[in-house]
């Protein structure tokens, strides 16, 4: 044996090679992507958590305070709980965005 393999023999090891190296690299991507969004997740919690900080006990929602905590409120169309058009019975529902972390969904 002369240490040499054959022609047949290096092109089936070379094209597994670059079947490995093209799954490799996008493996990379997809978890170079993964590591960006939890980046970027946990820079938005540490800003929130700076501004809630800086209002830990405070008596009343000022304009101020409002601009900094919530990014926007949506506020849907009310539906009649008594099945009646104008009834006295009515729900709303109300979603608040908070700046840098989005919607919260509390327990009920």
């Amino acid at each position: 044996m002369t240490g040499r393999i054959s022609d047949e023999r290096f092109t089936e090891l070379s094209a597994d090679y670059e079947a490995e190296q093209k799954e490799l690299k996008e493996k990379a991507a997809v978890l170079q992507g993964e590591l960006s969004r939890t980046l970027e997740a946990t820079a938005n919690a540490e800003k929130f958590m700076k501004v809630v900080r800086k209002y830990t006990s405070f008596e009343e929602l000022t304009p101020t305070l409002l601009r900094e905590f919530v990014e926007k409120i949506v506020i849907h169309e009310s539906e009649a709980l008594d099945g009646k058009r104008r009834g006295k019975l009515r729900r709303q529902e109300i979603e608040i965005y908070y700046s840098f972390v989005g919607k919260v969904e509390l327990p009920d």
